[in-house]
């Protein structure tokens, strides 16, 4: 498997797409930033909104904007995982897939070394996008410590969850592209069942969580909405200390997005593997 992740690797490197995408998490935090002070400045020329914004949580903090980063259904949360189906879909077009399987490499081999190459590529581009929103954000707009005690422990809890995110539609992606072997259809589900899930997530959290404490753990990730640097919106859906809620919902989070990619590789690759390849 080596040899084919190398070379698949290689190939995801010198992808155009990949160059794209480059440009994409590099330039996207510069436009919002930009359109967030553009906004700030509108309102500020309106002395009551600017008073009503001084006197609650500021929407344009950097609080807020660091916090849309690992977003599936923002800017770039769309994107990633849709580019990284279209890298795995174009094997099957340029008919390298169907070389890898003369050449006798085994079917779980290649599969695994596409589903590594995606996640790596989703993991190195969700993480330069976060890095730099955060560098801007934190650049031009304050801060908000408030309900971030201890901040460090809030700090890796936000970033590791909003990454297995991204590795969990890694899976999807590539369950689609192994499956369905095109780019579009690929392409239109990825998307659509990525607002799917953050919908369901959505709903559930304003519902009573505590009534459908259970239905949650059949939606992956239905942790990512609770993990947004500005404290715990729903901390009183368990009993105990705040502390111990943010643990209980972060255990749940990582457990739900080790269960659901380990079922998307086990559909995928079980598929791929009585699948014709011509």
């Amino acid at each position: 498997m080596s040899s084919l992740l190398r070379a698949d690797i290689y190939r995801m490197r010198k992808n155009r797409l990949t160059f794209v995408s480059l440009i994409l998490v590099l330039g996207f935090p510069v436009l919002i930033t930009l359109m967030y002070l553009g906004i700030q400045a509108l309102f500020s020329l309106d002395a009551d909104i600017g008073e009503a914004m001084d006197g609650s949580v500021q929407l344009f903090s950097a609080n807020s904007l660091i916090s849309s980063a690992y977003s599936l259904t923002n800017n770039i949360g769309l994107v990633i995982p849709a580019f990284a189906g279209i890298l795995v879909c174009t094997d099957y077009s340029n008919g390298t897939l169907r070389n890898k399987v003369i050449a006798g490499n085994k079917r779980t081999a290649i599969y695994f070394s596409h589903l590594v190459t995606s996640i790596l590529f989703s993991v190195v581009m969700i993480t330069i996008y976060a890095a730099v929103t955060t560098i801007l954000a934190l650049i031009f707009f304050k801060f908000n410590k408030e309900g971030l005690e201890p901040l460090v422990r809030e700090i890796i809890y936000f970033v590791v969850n909003g990454t297995l995110s991204f590795v969990f539609m890694a899976t999807v992606s590539t369950m689609l592209a192994m499956v369905l072997r095109s780019i579009a259809p690929t392409l239109i589900f990825t998307i659509v069942l990525a607002i799917v899930l953050m919908t369901a997530n959505s709903i559930i959290g304003i519902l009573n969580y505590e009534k459908y404490k259970y239905v949650v753990y059949f939606i992956p990730t239905f942790c990512s909405n609770f993990f947004n640097l500005q404290g715990l919106s729903l901390i009183n859906i368990f009993s105990g200390t705040a502390a111990e809620s943010k643990d209980l919902m972060f255990a749940e989070g990582m457990a739900s997005y080790l269960f659901f990619g380990a079922v998307n590789t086990m559909i995928g690759l079980l598929v791929f593997n009585r699948r014709d390849i011509k």
